[in-house]
């Protein structure tokens, strides 16, 4: 402790800052050189979970801390409540911070669907040092008409909900600056409908489990450079078209792709994608000229076929990543009998692609036509990893000793079995 306690007041602060807040005002205890440390203290930590259900104690311990708090400015709040926890405190709490120029605030309430009550303090939505916001949880977004958020520039909303379909974009659109938007619906949302455009949004990051209640959304983002997209519902009500600035994007849709939404994606260098073509017959033609990276998953329908179009209109990949394992809705465990090979070697093949990869791989007759294929023909290869789905040595080495069989293209290629 002395050795600590000899440390500067500016680092003793940075280490305190990660601690929850019982913790900090606890070390006054300590000596005279703590007493008044925690004052200073601007990242606030409060979780009721850690005073055993005592609101009334710990209550008057959060006003008591906030309004002892001498920071010039609280960096960091971050309220983890309960539905117990009364509403009226919570909103003063968050009112205290805003008037002590908040930077960041991260309320989770830990609430059933029968218990949404708590909506956010009027005074947040005009906040000119937010820069932050992370709203976790059945929180209700009353948005007023007028929202001016001047510094935000990261907003998170996960499973909240809204009074209304103008809720959402009212907000958004007094956010001038924000670059990262996440939204995340749960899987009882009601229905909503909403056009939003963000001219500075950098990153957005979406997922919507609700496939019964989908929704129609039209996002204009032309300025976006990183897409991740999980989304249940029929997406030829869905609209993210604009995004000529997109350099990566992650992207799992079950059913609806369009043409206008794929060729949204061909200006990326990194793209995984986890997808249906059922809809879509015919999705060449749509070059990926930037396109270095791809993983591609293997468990929905028509996933060899959008191998194929991907192997030919993606003429600089260098990296390509075929994945089984997954954890989605999406449970085909369809083989491609009968798949068709490209019309003529693709590009990549030819002059670019370095490293193959397939996790998952189960050996199966369409298996073995596909690595098969990208082993004679990549003539770039440096490397080919195979992680089997069977844990059986036999299997495995049956595995392994039929893609060793197979000459490559490449003299300098080595085979990985993992």
């Amino acid at each position: 402790m002395d050795r600590i306690s000899q440390l500067s007041d500016d680092l003793l602060l940075r280490i305190l800052s990660c601690v929850p807040t019982k913790d900090v005002v606890a070390t006054s205890l300590l000596s005279k050189r703590w007493q008044f440390l925690w004052m200073l203290v601007p990242q606030l930590q409060y979780n009721d979970i850690n005073h055993s259900g005592d609101y009334k104690n710990f209550s008057q311990f959060v006003y008591r801390s906030l309004l002892s708090n001498k920071a010039s400015v609280i960096e960091h709040l971050h309220l983890n409540l309960g539905p117990e926890c009364p509403a009226i405190d919570i909103g003063l709490w968050i009112g205290i911070a805003l008037s002590r120029r908040l930077r960041e605030l991260e309320i989770n309430i830990r609430s059933s669907f029968e218990n949404v009550s708590f909506s956010l303090p009027s005074s947040l939505y005009t906040s000119d040092t937010l820069e932050t916001l992370r709203v976790i949880n059945f929180v209700l977004l009353v948005v007023p008409s007028s929202v001016c958020l001047p510094s935000l520039k990261v907003l998170h909303l996960k499973t909240v909900d809204y009074e209304d379909d103008a809720s959402l974009p009212n907000l958004l659109s007094g956010c001038p600056n924000l670059e990262e938007l996440c939204l995340e619906r749960h899987d009882q949302d009601s229905e909503m409908d909403f056009t939003v455009v963000v001219p500075s949004l950098r990153r957005l990051s979406m997922m919507d489990e609700n496939y019964v209640k989908c929704g129609r959304y039209v996002i204009d983002v032309p300025s976006l450079k990183y897409l991740n997209i999980t989304d249940e519902a029929v997406y030829n009500v869905r609209q993210i078209e604009n995004m000529p600035e997109l350099t990566e994007a992650y992207v799992e849709i079950t059913q609806g792709v369009t043409h206008k939404f794929l060729r949204a994606l061909t200006t990326v260098r990194h793209l995984s994608l986890c997808l249906s073509l059922s809809e879509v017959m015919c999705p060449s033609g749509m070059i990926f000229y930037q396109l270095v990276h791809l993983n591609l998953y293997t468990f929905a329908q028509g996933w060899w076929d959008l191998l194929t179009y991907m192997l030919q209109d993606s003429p600089k990949l260098r990296f390509l990543k075929l994945i089984d394992k997954h954890d989605s809705g999406l449970c085909g465990k369809e083989t491609p009998i009968g798949w068709k090979l490209p019309s003529s070697v693709p590009e990549c093949l030819l002059f670019s692609l370095e490293a193959f990869e397939w996790i998952g791989y189960k050996g199966r007759r369409g298996d073995r036509e596909m690595a098969t294929y990208v082993l004679k023909n990549a003539a770039c290869l440096s490397t080919a990893k195979f992680s089997p789905e069977s844990t059986d040595v036999g299997e495995k080495y049956h595995m392994l000793k039929e893609l060793a069989s197979v000459p490559t293209a490449s003299t300098s290629s080595k085979l990985l079995f993992d």
